[in-house]
């Protein structure tokens, strides 16, 4: 979702005293360069999946961790 407007960008440019080809043309090369961006529930989304990711991985390190240790004590001690 772009919420960038480039006609209504390119009016302003025309009212502000540009052609109306150099009005275009600027508010589509800002049209081009902003599309890319992402909004704020895409980012918030894509966070929440990476932190997911990031507690599974966790998880898993700990569990290894925690069986690799308990496996040294129960060689220590026997």
């Amino acid at each position: 979702m772009n919420a960038y407007n480039p006609l209504s960008s390119a009016q302003r440019l025309e009212s502000a005293g540009l052609s109306r080809k150099q009005a275009e043309a600027i508010a589509s090369e800002i049209g081009d360069g902003t599309s890319e961006f992402v909004t704020k529930d895409q980012l918030e989304a894509a966070l929440d999946n990476q932190t997911i990711r990031m507690s599974v991985i966790n998880a898993g390190m700990l569990i290894l961790f925690c069986t690799i240790l308990g496996t040294l004590i129960a060689a220590l001690l026997r």
